[in-house]
């Protein structure tokens, strides 16, 4: 079989996408914007009786499934690694990855999903109930685990299904690059727990705040430890601000793309498969870095996955950043 462009490996949720007025009543009990928690079964019991009659965008989600249902809707070879559930709902996800392969996802119990309330700017707050993703084991890999070039790696929940990507680390060949987003929930886990990661990682997407909390040093402290364990490059996405890249002879600035703000869920999923696919058509840094932020601004600019760009716009835009170098 040809080698896929990615594999990603992380949860895979169902999105249940609510747009919420500034005077919702629970505002006060959930964390900051752009903050991502795992409920406890009675908050998900409160939130979902407030949520009763309001009706949510459904849509397929998880860190890794963004990615790599970008890089496949932009016309690259990908596939996901991860469970769902033997349930509606996991069609619903499974289907969701129009383009991709799911023939790795193993399926049981009931699916994961991901409250995403959005408030009257757009911005997000996620809560989180892993559902089959915590059923996530090493047993789970398949036999002869997919060639890759890339392969993209982001958080779940529970301790299993780290080992399952831990697992799925050691069997990978030395030519593959590893992509890793800790996001939030693996940020909290502490430094210690990715280092077979890391000193493998070619690229590192991660909040300035993110890179602190994993790290539990400054941000300039953490990018130096994180260079000296091993990685290649560290992608700080700074939201509306942009982002850095940063590595250990170089520090680029890349602008945001102007575009209405609708859903910035997954507007780092998208910049990460902007920039893998950038580098995997050899276009260099500053370039890449522009691909993902053009990514990024398409697909922030829709609820859910509507505007992630196909594979028509991607080989437009490749061909403009191109006529620039």
């Amino acid at each position: 079989m040809k080698p896929y462009d990615l594999i990603g490996c992380g949860a895979l949720n169902l999105d249940l996408i609510y747009r919420l007025p500034d005077s919702f009543a629970l505002w006060g009990e959930l964390g900051p914007p752009g903050s991502e928690t795992v409920m406890a079964a009675k908050q998900r019991q409160t939130l979902q009786q407030a949520l009763l009659h309001v009706e949510p965008e459904r849509s397929g989600g998880g860190q890794a499934a963004n990615t790599v249902f970008a890089l496949a809707r932009m016309g690259f070879g990908a596939a996901m690694l991860g469970r769902t559930g033997e349930d509606p709902d996991g069609e619903f996800v499974l289907a969701e990855l129009d383009g991709a392969d799911t023939r790795y996802v193993a399926r049981s119990g009931e699916t994961g999903c991901v409250l995403v309330l959005l408030d009257q700017s757009g911005e997000r707050r996620n809560l989180v109930w892993p559902g089959a993703n915590d059923q996530f084991s090493p047993q789970d890999l398949p036999h002869r685990v997919p060639r890759a070039r890339f392969a993209y790696f982001s958080s779940f929940v529970g301790e299993g299904p780290l080992e399952a990507q831990l697992a799925l680390l050691q069997r990978l060949g030395d030519d593959v690059e590893i992509a890793f987003d800790p996001g939030e929930l693996y940020a909290r886990k502490g430094v210690k727990r990715f280092i077979p990661f890391l000193q493998r990682c070619s690229y590192l997407f991660a909040t300035q705040t993110e890179l602190e909390v994993m790290c539990g040093l400054a941000a300039d402290e953490a990018l130096d430890f994180l260079l000296n364990v091993g990685v290649g490059l560290v992608v700080c996405k700074m939201g509306g601000r942009g982002a850095r890249l940063i590595g250990r002879r170089v520090d680029l600035y890349v602008p945001p793309q102007p575009t209405e703000v609708v859903d910035v869920t997954g507007a780092g999923d998208l910049f990460a498969a902007g920039f893998l696919a950038g580098m995997m058509e050899q276009a260099g840094l500053q370039s890449a870095g522009r691909l993902g932020a053009w990514a990024a601004a398409r697909g922030i600019a829709g609820v859910g996955r509507s505007s992630y760009p196909d594979a028509v716009a991607w080989q437009e835009r490749l061909s403009e950043e191109r006529a620039l170098q």
